[in-house]
């Protein structure tokens, strides 16, 4: 049975955002006639048929860990898609010029001078100057017992947020957000 020109364009739109047997189920084709129609179109529902990186990529990329930047998408707006490829695996896919928009607002989160020329083309102007400057990023420090303990005393005998900080080498906001969960916990 022949493809008509909607089943055509279907295969084109849905591929890679939805899986290949739900396309088959929907275009009432097995899986195997529609992967062989996929395969002789000269495209995929592979990662490559995108034209973006994976999460897990930029993060390769960037020397940093996955979850790193899978935060990034999900509490910074770093914009992403998530996509299907083959019959079942997701990924999230991160177009270029979208980081890039991303990180030129969020320069604080990323050590550039880790990242290597060219690695994620087309390059702004501004990565140069800042791959120069070796930043100190800094990740999340899990709390200790004893830290917790002692931050609730220190914040109870009416130090200020910047004092707190500059002892525990923490930011002002890592502070304050602390300071409410343990507040938070201890009266409820």
């Amino acid at each position: 049975m022949r493809y008509v020109a909607e089943e055509i364009q279907m295969i084109k739109d849905q591929i890679g955002t939805q899986s290949v047997t739900i396309l088959a189920k929907r275009m009432n084709r097995t899986m195997v006639a529609l992967e062989v129609k996929i395969k002789r179109m000269g495209i995929s529902n592979t990662k490559s048929q995108t034209g973006m990186i994976t999460a897990g990529e930029l993060a390769r990329i960037l020397q940093v860990d996955r979850n790193t930047v899978i935060c990034w998408i999900i509490n910074h707006e770093l914009e992403s898609q998530q996509r299907i490829t083959r019959t079942k695996k997701r990924f999230m896919f991160i177009n270029i010029e979208d980081f890039w928009n991303w990180a030129d607002n969020n320069r604080n989160k990323i050590d550039f001078s880790k990242l290597e020329p060219n690695a994620l083309p087309p390059e702004p102007d501004w990565v140069d100057e800042e791959r120069k400057v070796s930043k100190a990023v800094t990740n999340y420090k899990v709390w200790t017992k004893q830290e917790e303990k002692l931050l609730l005393e220190v914040y109870r005998s009416g130090k200020n947020l910047k004092e707190i900080s500059c002892l525990f080498g923490r930011s002002s906001d890592s502070i304050r957000n602390k300071i409410k969960r343990l507040t938070e916990n201890c009266y409820s």
